[in-house]
């Protein structure tokens, strides 16, 4: 696989996430599409609600976040001696690890600062302070070159013509251009995209919020369709093939995603049509064994019962799981950042893992 294109001619879009000395600075994605804005965060308490919130949100993104989190505590922190630091580095790290379960990357992107950081216990303060600031960055780069792997592995193996995809795995919800979003930008750049459908991905519309404001800033032709359209657009033979993101994909390839996402699978399959999910290796779960394992993160009833502030129910319970499982025999392929996984998937993850 060729890498043709640099992250700056695929697009427009500034980094989601990035830390400077003493703040992490993010794109607030509950003003989208009203509103573009930069928000600055000095504290390790700001950034975890940043992430509760929604202020950002993706699996890589959250990742990134949760170490640049951590870096802002090294670069922040006045504690006197080694022990008074990594007692709040601790607390740091718990606070973070906490604000939402289902994303793997999370875990991933703490356990990475905090074992490098318990390898380097015995050297001088300042020093572990600047490693861990240099691996929350390194974190972000790596991920935008995952991204960019990604984007031209899953160019190659997608059918040309219409595409569909569910929720928001573009550039704002990863550091840059997307896992989702990347294949889309180099289909696009190469001419084999020719229509991308977006469903608005009901309760919280990341799709008609973000997925359709970053695609159509970078100009890629798209239609956006309520949810429950989705099967009428495939029986009328309008999709070619459905990609979408993931938030934990487990050893036998189940993966959980944004909800409606199963229903997606389902449908697909009585069609015919290609159904791939993106991801890189740091949302590979190989601890569990499948997909009934995933914690599903539930969240306010409030997302189902408003809509953009407005009341649009009575106030009655809710059930709103933030993701659904989507069992590995409903997926074509597996397209991550060292290459496409094709079934059987538990034996070809297990061997891409050992490969790595």
């Amino acid at each position: 696989m060729e890498i043709r294109y640099k992250p700056e001619e695929l697009t427009r879009l500034p980094r989601s996430v990035r830390y400077e000395p003493g703040r992490v600075t993010m794109i607030d994605q509950t003003l989208l599409p009203r509103e573009f804005r930069e928000i600055e965060l000095r504290t390790v308490d700001e950034v975890a609600e940043a992430i509760i919130t929604m202020k950002v949100r993706g699996a890589p993104a959250i990742g990134a976040a949760a170490a640049f989190g951590l870096a802002l505590y090294a670069d922040t922190s006045n504690a006197r001696t080694k022990e008074e630091f990594m007692d709040g580095f601790e607390r740091a790290y718990e606070r973070l690890k906490n604000t939402r379960p289902t994303a793997v990357n999370l875990f991933w992107a703490l356990n990475r600062v905090k074992s490098l950081v318990e390898e380097h216990l015995e050297d001088p303060l300042d020093e572990i302070k600047r490693l861990i600031v240099a691996e929350a960055q390194k974190i972000a780069n790596e991920d935008v070159e995952a991204n960019l792997r990604m984007g031209h592995y899953g160019a190659e193996v997608l059918p040309e013509g219409n595409v569909l995809t569910h929720c928001n795995a573009g550039s704002l919800a990863t550091v840059q251009l997307g896992t989702v979003g990347a294949v889309l930008r180099v289909m696009h750049r190469d001419g084999t995209l020719k229509l991308l459908w977006v469903d608005e991905t009901r309760p919280v519309l990341q799709g008609a919020r973000l997925s359709a404001w970053e695609y159509h800033y970078d100009g890629i032709p798209l239609k956006l369709i309520s949810d429950n359209m989705a099967g009428f657009v495939m029986q009328q033979g309008k999709v070619d093939a459905i990609i979408v993101g993931a938030d934990r994909i487990v050893a036998n390839g189940d993966f959980a995603n944004k909800i409606g996402t199963y229903t997606l699978a389902v449908l697909a399959k009585e069609h015919g049509i290609p159904f791939f999910t993106v991801a890189p290796l740091s949302t590979i779960d190989m601890s569990l064994k499948s997909g009934k394992e995933i914690p599903i993160e539930e969240r306010k009833p409030e997302e189902v019962l408003t809509c953009g502030g407005c009341k649009i129910a009575p106030d009655v319970d809710v059930y709103n799981p933030a993701f659904d499982v989507t069992p590995h025999k409903y997926l074509t392929g597996i397209i991550t950042d060292q290459g496409v996984v094709w079934p059987p998937f538990e034996r070809n993850l297990k061997k891409l893992f050992k490969r790595e």
